[in-house]
């Protein structure tokens, strides 16, 4: 027992709840209660981090396998049948994050709130809960426990009197035994005997009316234990029912095969791969990669002569945007060697000017003159009059370019971005006519496209295999400066400052 009723209570070896001080352990089971409650929170909070990390690995996972998949070399039906093992891991990841945000949203912070409400902590320490239940149990053991105290007094009295009249007894026994008895010392051990025989008797009347008052307080007492105890058994029943609840709810939250959208991530998954059909898989293989492919075969043309000049105007035209586009996107700039140009003349003049020509110690001369009637364009020297009229009209629709040299407005006969002299021919490729410093670049002297500035991804690793070509890898930003050409790629920027060209197709734009 505590406080002042501590010298009133006596330590008994019966492990009875009618003992006194037995009842603590009932007293005790208001702290374990609190206990108890950490321990769910604790046991609640395990499974959400449980729950979260499962639910990134699942994550992480599809994502890796999803990438693995489309880059790898599977098609078809099937490809998708295995992406959606991925797809179902993704899925399942979501329901999880919701179980751990369950766990830890509802029924942990549902428990900590009835924990708040069912214990009241103590400025001294403890629960306010356990010293009630302590303090009603001492109330109601209290006069019992005295009247037992007594009951134990008159007890000990008693054998205490018992004992003193046996040992009287046998001293007058041993004293008639004796040869030299002395008269006087047998009377007094005989009144001794007599005196205790007295005694003990009245020590035995009042230990039995001890034990008669006891008997009639213990109804009393066993109505005054039973109510206190009846009361914290409610508490604790409050605490087994409402722990009965919360666990019930946290099955609910960790059993996934009771809801619709787990049970529909797998009857989704089943009907992807039962999809799969491997006919349909190897007919669009062959379709897309085999036999199946359309072929232009080779075919018999019988191309006549205005087929013929028109084709040759055709291939002269091609041949010139594929030169100028190879130059001004992956071409590699060389040395100058040399400037050549060719048929410029002064606006309104009516004279042609003659080409200029470079010698080997890089003097520019006049060039050669030309005879009088002769075709720059037929190499055989002769050319028909439908075939002369087309070129004039070509070179009246060319607009007036600029001279870099003399800096003045001059006519360049051009026929699609290419200028016509009397000296021009198919081999003249090692230089570009319109560009100023011989470098072969068609496009120095145009004007700049708009700033473009947009945020991309590297979806792959790709390594330059020129010096004009950007290097990255895979996750890499960098900023898109240039649109995309008809060859596929685009003008970048790295991080670093870098500026060059990338394959558009490896990229991605940010959203």
């Amino acid at each position: 027992m505590s406080g002042s009723y501590d010298g009133s209570m006596i330590d008994v070896s019966s492990d009875s709840f009618w003992e006194v001080g037995n009842y603590k352990r009932t007293v005790k089971r208001v702290d374990d209660g609190n206990r108890l409650c950490n321990d769910l929170m604790t046991c609640v909070h395990e499974r959400a981090r449980i729950e979260k990390s499962y639910a990134q690995q699942l994550n992480e996972w599809g994502k890796r396998w999803r990438q693995v998949i489309e880059k790898g070399p599977q098609y078809g039906m099937l490809e998708r049948a295995w992406s959606s093992l991925c797809t179902e891991a993704e899925k399942v990841s979501e329901l999880h994050m919701e179980v751990k945000a369950a766990l830890m949203g509802e029924d942990h912070e549902k428990l900590k709130n009835w924990q708040r409400d069912a214990y009241h902590k103590q400025m001294i320490g403890g629960f306010k809960e356990t010293k009630e239940a302590d303090d009603g149990f001492r109330k109601a053991q209290k006069p019992w426990a005295k009247k037992l105290k007594e009951v134990e007094t008159m007890k000990k009295s008693y054998h205490s009197a018992c004992k003193e009249e046996k040992l009287a007894a046998s001293r007058e026994t041993n004293s008639k035994l004796e040869s030299n008895n002395n008269p006087e010392t047998q009377k007094k051990l005989q009144e001794k005997v007599e005196k205790c025989q007295q005694e003990a008797q009245k020590t035995k009347e009042r230990y039995e009316k001890s034990l008669e008052e006891l008997d009639k307080l213990t109804p009393q007492y066993m109505e005054n234990m039973e109510q206190v105890f009846e009361q914290w058994q409610q508490f604790e029943d409050k605490r087994i029912r409402f722990f009965k609840e919360l666990l019930m709810e946290v099955k609910q939250h960790l059993d996934l095969s009771t809801n619709h959208r787990f049970q529909a991530i797998y009857h989704t998954l089943e009907d992807t791969i039962a999809a799969t059909d491997a006919d349909e898989d190897l007919k669009w293989f062959r379709s897309n990669h085999g036999p199946g492919m359309p072929m232009n075969w080779p075919q018999f043309e019988n191309l006549d002569w205005s087929h013929a000049r028109s084709f040759k105007r055709r291939s002269i035209v091609d041949w010139s945007i594929d030169l100028n586009r190879t130059l001004s996107r992956r071409g590699t700039k060389r040395p100058s060697e040399g400037v050549t140009l060719t048929g410029i003349s002064q606006t309104g003049a009516d004279q042609p000017v003659q080409p200029l020509e470079t010698n080997d110690s890089g003097v520019t001369a006049p060039p050669k003159a030309t005879p009088a009637g002769s075709n720059p364009f037929d190499e055989d020297g002769g050319q028909d009059e439908e075939e002369r009229e087309a070129q004039v009209e070509a070179v009246e629709e060319t607009p007036p370019a600029r001279n870099h040299i003399s800096g003045k407005t001059q006519d360049v006969k051009t026929v699609s971005g290419v200028a016509r002299t009397p000296d021009w021919s198919d081999e003249d490729t090692t230089a570009n006519p319109f560009s100023a410093n011989g470098d072969g670049n068609p496009f120095e002297d145009e004007p700049t496209s708009p700033v473009l500035s947009v945020p991309v991804r590297a979806l792959y690793d790709y390594e330059g295999q020129e010096q004009d070509e950007l290097t990255f890898k895979a996750g890499d930003e960098l900023t898109k400066i240039g649109e995309e050409d008809d060859q596929g790629w685009c003008k970048g920027r790295l991080k670093g400052g870098q500026i060059g060209l990338y394959p558009a197709n490896y990229v991605e734009d940010i959203q």
